[in-house]
């Protein structure tokens, strides 16, 4: 079972991305190229800033730049961040991502924020106070979220700031500025039921409507909504008499979720034998949001005070409360809205999900065509009659309808008001053809007509279960009545019943006129259903994936408990996404980027586990913000070197050869990966995790060959293939980054600027195949530079510190000159086979070395330290 469940997700997921190159959300606008500059309402203000804004463009996410470091907070400070290495197409989503610290968003500070694009310096569009989207009235504390602007137009710079001076601002902490193509966000659409929202990818939100109110209001573990554990849970605490709302929501940054498909939250009270009033649910809003725009939006009573749910009561059970979307979302939020003069005190909140909207177990309990055949249990005692002559007394009319084969056909339970002959009940009971055990839920299926404002009508419904004529339960208003479901539709249903202690074949529901019932109340009865749950775990059978364990955990949040599948990595890495296409999802895959490296190897640069922010194209001697982009573990070109990663792994020439037949540094999706996502031709044996061939670094530095720039320790590696005219800046790597398919390798040496990799690219002048000339077809080297490769002059250590002796070898007799960076001789002598320059007298910069012998001429570009 486990294993299908992989496979079919895995289709699904294979599925999405057979037709476009999907791309995770929220994507950083970082790396070489990339520029943060301070602005006020004159434009770029280098005065005004205190501090570098460096941490904004960084691979670090968790860097943050904060706004109280502007000398002077005056009107229209904020910054700028512009990317001139592209320009984006309009329909961008950009934005940027920030918090408040330990202070909160209030709407004073909101209408005094801006967004703004532009393209070229020219101003292209701004949001203002109603359309700068997915901003809650209030922020929790240190509560990161995203401020959207969906784009009309091109741009290539946005900017955030005040647009008058408050001085809350001065407590904002900017992370990073986004852009990306909402079109190309995968859509999720696995098909299973109650699939949480959580893992790694999801954020969390706090909102509030009022500063009256959100100093007072506050969400307790606010964090364990989104943990992938189904039974934890955080509070919302609202304080007594005082109008306004609260909310919690969740924010998918990998996918985007269907119309059509349900979306909301498993809650309870925080006292779980406390009756959920009317009062509160009216006061219940689920609302999704796509990209920041509210989408649906619907509170669970409706304006003339009918109840628009699946279920009423709490006792020691969680209900679900939801929307059915008519729109596409990757946000759902829980509104509380207090009225005045109320105490809706506590709510637990235990996690978001979506699902479609068919999810429903075939539990009914019916007289054919069911899962559970049964039958109404006639007689004075267990079913009452349809009424004297009219009048409003207590009755049951068409009781028949609740087990018959039609799901719209019912049964209409009546009872008089309170004060009028309150001692009558309607009641209606049903048996089973056989015995269900304990643990099996067990209800019905009602719905409540007019006349509920104010009414907590539960306290007047008692389901009580039977084993033949003797009661095994009861469940009540007072603490044991529950249910499993809320749900918006066009319907007022609701469930009502219990969770069963013993083993009962017969169930009945009785309804009481009660003490606060002021008219006649009706109330449909569409069917009985008993759902078993044999584990025990909450979950019943018709959903379990894990028949023997605990379907509650599910901590990447993909819809499959962590019991039923192999892989349940936490990281953040995507959980959609599927880079290399070897049919398992980057999280779960240990090779994402199908390049022959172990991710742990490309993602361990600075120890701190995160993959997502090891991005280290370039040199910091002559960039500020290392680079492009594509954080090592999907970069194919890691440091930018022309070569890519799989041709400096150390795989011998033989085996890539096999397993990249079209040497485009990615493996081919035909050989075998197993469950890890490493090919097993790597492994000492398939999914083991250890490598055959350790990971290459030449010159025994400790810098692997696929982030060192040289990795014989004298000489550029993009020139030993013959690229060095690429190189702008004089330091090995190439800068001009431009990379539409985000693989890391640019577009300057990219042969394929569509699909991953780069067909036909040069091997590494390192592999053994070369050196011994056997290959000389690659693109990019001939056979007469195979030749000089074995015999090139080495000019080291570059770079080398002011006072040490530069090293120059050549197998041949020759001279030496040395040029400032401006094409002035220093000095020039004469050599046989070796030469030591000293630098004593040099200071700091770039310098050139033209060694000419016989044979050849070569120059070489040196760093002095």
């Amino acid at each position: 079972m486990t294993k299908k469940l992989f496979r079919r997700l895995t289709e699904v997921v294979l599925v999405l991305f057979s037709a476009v190159v999907m791309a995770q959300g929220y994507t950083p606008i970082r790396g070489m190229g990339v520029e943060a500059k301070p602005v006020n309402n004159s434009g770029i203000c280098l005065a005004c800033y205190n501090g570098s804004l460096n941490p904004v463009i960084d691979a670090d996410l968790n860097n943050k730049v904060s706004m109280g470091n502007f000398a002077s907070l005056v009107s229209g400070n904020g910054i700028s961040v512009k990317n001139t290495n592209t320009t984006y197409p309009a329909g961008y989503i950009t934005g940027f991502n920030v918090d408040l610290g330990t202070s909160f968003i209030t709407v004073d500070l909101l209408s005094s924020l801006r967004i703004s694009t532009y393209k070229n310096g020219v101003l292209q569009e701004s949001t203002t106070s109603s359309t700068l989207l997915s901003v809650p009235a209030f922020g929790g504390s240190k509560n990161r979220i995203f401020l959207h602007l969906k784009t009309t137009r091109e741009f290539d710079e946005v900017r955030l700031y005040q647009t008058n001076v408050l001085s809350i601002f001065s407590a904002m902490n900017v992370y990073y500025a986004f852009a990306f193509d909402p079109a190309k966000v995968p859509v999720d659409n696995n098909g299973i039921c109650d699939d949480i929202i959580a893992g790694s990818g999801v954020d969390g939100n706090i909102s509030g409507s009022s500063s009256f109110l959100a100093p007072l209001s506050y969400v307790q573990n606010r964090e364990r909504i989104g943990d992938g554990d189904k039974n934890s849970y955080g509070s919302i605490v609202l304080p007594a008499g005082l109008l306004g709302s609260y909310s919690v929501g969740v924010l998918d940054k990998n996918q985007v979720y269907p119309a059509g498909n349900k979306a909301g939250f498993v809650i309870s009270p925080d006292d779980e034998g406390k009756l959920l009033s009317a009062e509160f649910l009216k006061n219940i809003t689920v609302e999704t949001y796509l990209f920041g725009k509210l989408q649906d939006s619907r509170t669970l009573s409706d304006g003339g005070g009918l109840i628009n749910i699946k279920v009423l009561g709490f006792g020691s059970g969680k209900q679900k409360v939801s929307v059915t979307t008519t729109k596409p979302f990757n946000e759902v939020r829980l509104k509380i809205t207090q009225t005045l003069g109320v105490n809706l005190g506590a709510l637990k909140v235990y996690y978001a999900f979506e699902e479609p909207a068919s999810c429903d177990c075939d539990d009914k309990i019916q007289t054919s065509g069911s899962a559970i055949p049964g039958n109404l249990t006639t007689g004075a005692n267990w079913t009452s009659g349809p009424g004297f002559l009219g009048l409003i007394l207590a009755k049951m009319v068409n009781p028949g309808n609740i087990v018959d084969t039609n799901t719209s056909n019912y049964a209409t339970a009546t009872i008089p008001a309170a004060s009028f002959l309150s001692i009558f009940s309607a009641y209606a009971t049903v048996n089973t053809n056989s015995l269900l055990p304990a643990n099996t839920y067990a209800g019905f299926t009602l719905e409540k007509a007019a006349n509920l404002i104010g009414v907590s009508v539960l306290e007047n419904i008692t389901v009580t279960l039977y084993n033949n004529n003797t009661q095994t339960d009861s469940f009540t208003s007072t603490g044991s009545l529950i249910s499993g479901n809320f749900f918006t539709t066009n319907s007022n249903k609701f469930y009502v019943g219990g969770k069963a202690t013993k083993p009962f074949n017969r169930m009945k529901i009785t309804f009481y006129s009660g003490t606060g019932v002021r008219f006649p109340q009706n109330y449909n009865i569409y069917n009985a259903f008993a759902s078993r749950d044999d584990d025990n775990d909450g979950v019943p059978n018709c959903f379990d994936q894990c028949p023997n364990g605990n379907d509650s955990i599910d901590l990447n949040g993909n819809g499959i408990p962590d019991c039923a599948e192999g892989c349940t990595a936490v990281n953040d890495k995507s959980p959609t996404i599927d880079s290399d296409g070897d049919g398992i999802v980057d999280a779960c895959d240990n090779d994402s980027d199908g390049d022959g490296i172990p991710d742990t190897a490309e993602e361990d640069t600075n120890q701190n586990g995160i993959y997502e922010d090891d991005d280290v194209d370039g040199d910091p001697a002559v960039v500020t913000t290392l680079g492009d982009g594509v954080a090592n573990y999907l970069d194919l070109d890691s440091d930018n070197d022309g070569i890519l990663d799989l041709f400096e792994s150390g795989i011998p020439s033989s085996v890539i050869s096999q397993i990249d037949v079209d040497r485009n540094g990615v493996i081919d999706k035909n050989v075998p990966v197993g469950a890890n996502g490493i090919a097993d031709i790597l492994e000492t044996s398939p999914d083991s995790g250890v490598m055959k061939y350790p990971i290459k670094d030449t010159d025994g530095d400790g810098v692997p060959d696929f982030l060192d720039l040289t990795s014989n320790g004298v000489e550029y590696d993009l020139y030993k293939i013959g690229k060095g005219n690429l190189d702008t800046l004089g330091f090995g790597f190439i800068s001009t980054i431009s990379d539409s398919d985000k693989d890391g390798i640019q577009a300057v040496v990219d042969t394929d600027l569509v699909n991953r990799g780069a067909p036909n690219s040069p091997l590494s002048p390192y592999a053994t195949l070369l050196k011994n000339g056997l290959i000389s077809a690659a693109k990019g080297i001939t056979a007469s530079e195979v030749a000089s490769v074995a015999d090139d002059i080495k000019v080291y250590p570059n770079p080398v510190k002011s006072g040490d002796n530069l090293n120059v070898k050549s197998q041949e007799s020759g001279t030496y000159s040395l040029f400032s960076a401006q094409g002035q001789m220093i000095r020039t002598d004469k050599f046989s086979g070796n030469a030591q320059i000293n630098t004593a007298s040099l200071p700091a910069g770039i310098y050139i070395v033209k060694i000419e012998t016989k044979s050849t001429v070569k120059s070489y570009k040196i760093i002095v330290k």
